[in-house]
């Protein structure tokens, strides 16, 4: 859920895998296995022992391949192929550590080696150590030839340190030696993605899915960043590439990493997120469990005796995972939770991989829990391992496909029972992940066959509030914010990636209907501002009619919701923190609901709060309400008051309720594994020791 005041306007959208490892830099580590000839260096044990730990290498076996270049830098260590060969069959391993130490003592030795110097930048962006590795990248010899693998990993490195707009140079450099280079082409759009130029970031995906039709994670991004842009002139020919890509994909080692979450605001077409999900779920649990070793994609299954012994003994652990204990919109929703939480029946343990921001929210959410693991230093699997040793029953990712996910560590089985909750509004795919925790309105039961989960369903609502967060007082005239005062004001503050034509072209249909009245966004980007009025504009609308509002700081953004009339908000994929951002402030929300979890959030907030009826299920009469609202002044009034005064009794915001909730659905879900029982679905209010 995106946060009122992000710090970047698309960060949601962007996966946390956007630039995965480059592959090109692991085929030339395992090239070097067979670089150079071993005749001329170091004695004739060492060259031995080299030869025959090439030949291991080569029958894929890196365990006795390590074990014999060992042998050879020992004998000789002042040779530099040794030592290379070693840290490439350490990193086939997994032995991270040593590899990064064997790939410098390489380079060391030969500065004039791209291929060790490369794999050693590349163990540390993986460690994301980028600021090393871009100190490492540099020290390669000048007179040493620079490729374009050379260009990526300097680019690559050059974002990784919030430096796009340098990145993006580096790339176009890269294309000017390259011009068809796909992994420059990804990379130049995510970085002017990051620089808020969505027009030129299209454009770039949009290159590769025409010199690629396969490549399914351009035709995602293509579409995603056009419509960031809010530039619909390709939105057809977008869908239908993307569509084609899709039909084209695989799951087996080839598959590109993209976001799902891309296609949530496209269309209400769950069965497409399902297919986009499953496929990308697939990928990942490939990859990491290659990563473990796993000879069987699909297992061994480890069991989970130390959880089992735990429940036994004591309280259940419960683990929250999230690159998002911050100020965050995650972290506003769910700190009053984490505080109330019974410790009675729950050990909390948070892991932690997000950026450590300081701020007061942070420092109450680590007071919260019982235990925080700070997961940054930690790769994967040790991450995997160190859920596995801290004896979690109840594992809950709570990012999905969305910006630093480490959802692939489900595939692994660290905890015997894992679900989804609260940021990704949408299933998984992944048949690892046994629950999506919502609500009757958010995930009925009738639409189970959407999920590839089972259906928890919270009795109220499936998001938590923070009964202590503030609640400013407005203190600013609408004047003051370039509203005018006398106006009807429609507010819609979700972002512009959600906005698409068909809605745009409903809320025009609206102003036309209003006299007078004016349509308030969030959009502070000039170009999409301008693109905005350009098509208002074609629509007959004034662009005297459209008033941009500018990201502020969160008590700032909350004190001028009460400004705006009533919240318009976005079909398929509507507003949910911003949603209950606008009832908190006392700001009705009008919504459309669809069939898919992103289209409904809002949904389920207004029956939170008595406001069903402001929940409707076509357009026409989302077009309707939103007229009639501004004509009937005693109805809005009505319910203006309702949410302000209160608002402190309402559902959606009694948090003490809600931790009771979800408590209880915890230790259902725990016992129902204890008890040697598989997951199923479990409807509101249905006693989880029942069957």
């Amino acid at each position: 859920m995106p946060m009122s005041t992000p710090a970047s306007p698309h960060t949601k959208g962007r996966p946390s895998h956007a630039r995965s490892p480059l592959q090109r830099v692991r085929q030339a580590g395992d090239r070097a296995a067979g670089h150079g000839s071993a005749a001329a260096h170091g004695s004739a044990a060492a060259r031995r022992d080299w030869s025959e730990g090439v030949g291991w290498q080569r029958q894929g076996n890196p365990a006795e391949a390590a074990r014999c270049f060992e042998q050879a830098c020992r004998a000789s260590p002042q040779v530099s192929l040794y030592w290379l060969n070693l840290a490439n069959a350490q990193r086939r391993l997994q032995r991270v550590d040593a590899a990064l130490a064997s790939a410098q003592r390489a380079f060391a030795l030969d500065p004039s080696c791209r291929i060790s110097c490369h794999l050693a930048v590349e163990l540390l962006r993986g460690l994301e150590r980028h600021a090393e590795a871009l100190s490492l990248l540099t020290k390669l010899r000048a007179d040493t030839s620079r490729d374009v693998q050379h260009g990526l990993l300097l680019g690559a490195l050059l974002a990784a340190l919030g430096q796009p707009q340098e990145a993006a140079g580096v790339f176009l450099q890269v294309l000017a030696l390259q011009p068809c280079e796909h992994e420059a082409y990804l990379q130049l759009g995510f970085a002017l993605a990051a620089l808020r130029q969505f027009d030129g970031a299209a454009e770039c995906f949009r290159t590769v899915a025409l010199l690629d039709p396969a490549h399914f994670s351009a035709a995602v991004y293509a579409a995603h960043y056009a419509a960031w842009a809010c530039d619909w002139q390709q939105t057809g020919a977008d869908l239908q590439r993307l569509l084609a890509a899709l039909a084209l994909q695989g799951a087996g080692p080839g598959a590109r990493p993209f976001s799902p979450f891309c296609l949530l605001a496209m269309n209400d077409e769950v069965g497409l997120h399902r297919q986009a999900a499953q496929l990308e779920a697939k990928r990942l649990a490939l990859e990491i469990r290659d990563l473990a070793g796993w000879t069987d994609a699909s297992g061994p299954v480890p069991g989970h005796p130390k959880a089992a012994a735990q429940m036994q003994m004591g309280r259940c652990r419960v683990g929250l995972m999230s690159a998002d204990f911050r100020t965050h919109a995650t972290g506003l929703l769910l700190v009053q939770t984490l505080e109330n939480l019974d410790r009675e029946r729950f050990e909390l343990f948070l892991y932690s991989h997000g950026a450590d921001d300081g701020t007061p929210l942070q420092r109450r959410i680590r007071a919260a829990a019982d235990h925080l693991v700070d997961c940054r230093k930690l790769g994967l699997l040790a991450q995997a391992q160190r859920i596995r040793d801290d004896a979690v029953t109840v594992l809950i990712d709570m990012s999905g496909y969305t910006t630093g996910s480490r959802l692939q560590l489900m595939a692994l089985r660290p905890a015997p029972v894992q679900a989804l909750w609260l940021a990704y509004p949408g299933t998984t795919g992944a048949d690892w992940v046994d629950y999506l925790l919502g609500d009757p309105v958010m995930t009925p039961l009738a639409h189970a066959a959407d999920f590839d989960e089972h259906l928890v369903q919270l009795p109220v609502c499936y998001e938590p509030t923070d009964e202590r967060r503030e609640h400013p007082e407005t203190n600013i005239s609408r004047s003051d914010v370039g509203l005018p005062e006398a106006a009807f004001v429609y507010a819609c503050f979700n972002q512009s990636y959600k906005i698409t034509e068909e809605m745009f072209s409903r809320w025009c249909r609206i102003l036309h209907r209003v006299p007078g009245s004016v349509l308030w966004l969030l959009v502070p980007q000039p170009a999409i501002q301008l693109a905005l009025s350009r098509q208002a504009a074609a629509r007959g609308i004034d662009s005297s009619r459209l008033v941009f509002a500018p990201f502020v700081p969160t008590t700032d953004h909350l004190a001028r919701l009460p400004l705006a009339d009533v919240f318009l908000d976005t079909f398929p994929y509507g507003a949910h923190t911003t949603c209950s951002d606008a009832l908190w402030m006392g700001l009705p929300v009008l919504t459309q609901v669809g069939r898919s979890v992103a289209s409904r959030v809002a949904a389920s907030l207004l029956g939170a709060v008595g406001l069903p009826t402001l929940a409707v299920d076509n357009a026409e009469d989302y077009e309707e309400l939103a007229v009639m609202l501004s004509c009937d002044g005693e109805a809005l009034c009505d319910i203006r008051d309702h949410l302000w005064d209160n608002r402190r009794d309402l559902p959606l915001f009694d948090n003490q309720r809600f931790a009771a909730e979800l408590g209880d659905a915890l230790a259902g879900m725990a016992q129902r594994w204890l008890a040697g029982k598989a997951p199923a679905h479990w409807p509101a209010g249905q006693d989880w020791t029942a069957s």
